[in-house]
């Protein structure tokens, strides 16, 4: 007997029509297309870094770096910026200074001290040893301004003007501080911090420590002490 084809048996497939132009199919299709090609192209755009926020206690581009230093501002600065200012009108009593001038003076000190870690009482003790508050002092050496640091130091700590009140204090501050950081360990840091300001970190090492047989040397960390003292007493 002869056997019947099968109702099932696959055939040549032919090839599926494309959607009729204008058809709810083509419009659905074109769609996708767009679809995916902005996708793709959005993909081929360069990510933009995702920007991280500063570590805490960074400062901000151009601000004078701060330390962690709780003990040093634990007092408010209007307490810092009067007692130096008492200390200053005392000083320049003989001398034709404004208060105004005095008490821009007495601020920056603060200002300079805290933000390298110096108790502002002995920042400010060290500029009136060394210049007794006076923005033009020059001394025979060629030290200027209320730092009295020498131009090529100055240089170095960012003062490209000595006798200007700012960048002097900043760049004082900021030499004391390396002259401190110098003697960390030691327990008369202080005084080899000061002495380092006075006859140099060279003179100091070669010592061995603060050359106390120097009587300037010695009057000068004394006098120091003596002013920082006074203005902790108002």
């Amino acid at each position: 007997m002869r056997a019947k084809p099968s109702r099932n048996r696959a055939g040549p497939r032919r090839a599926a029509r494309p959607p009729a132009p204008g058809t709810k199919l083509e419009g659905t299709m074109k769609t996708a297309a767009t679809v995916i090609l902005v996708i793709a192209l959005i993909g081929m755009i360069p990510k933009k870094k995702k920007h991280e926020p500063p570590p805490a206690g960074a400062p901000a581009a151009g601000a004078v770096q701060a330390r962690s230093c709780p003990e040093i501002m634990a007092t408010d600065d209007s307490v810092h910026i009067e007692r130096i200012f008492k200390h200053a009108k005392h000083l320049t009593r003989k001398r034709s200074v404004s208060e105004e001038q005095l008490r821009y003076i007495s601020a920056s000190i603060v200002k300079y001290a805290r933000a390298y870690c110096i108790e502002p009482e002995l920042g400010a003790a060290l500029i009136a040893r060394e210049s007794a508050y006076n923005p033009n002092a020059t001394s025979p050496s060629g030290a200027c301004g209320l730092g009295q640091m020498l131009p090529s130091t100055a240089s170095r700590m960012g003062a490209s003007d000595c006798y200007d009140i700012d960048q002097n204090l900043n760049g004082a501050m900021r030499y004391f501080r390396q002259m401190l950081d110098m003697w960390q360990g030691h327990s008369d840091q202080v005084d080899r911090g000061l002495a380092s300001y006075l006859v140099g970190p060279g003179a100091v090492k070669s010592h061995g420590g603060v050359p106390w047989g120097n009587s300037t040397c010695k009057r000068y960390i004394a006098d120091i002490y003596s002013y920082r003292d006074t203005m902790l007493s108002y």
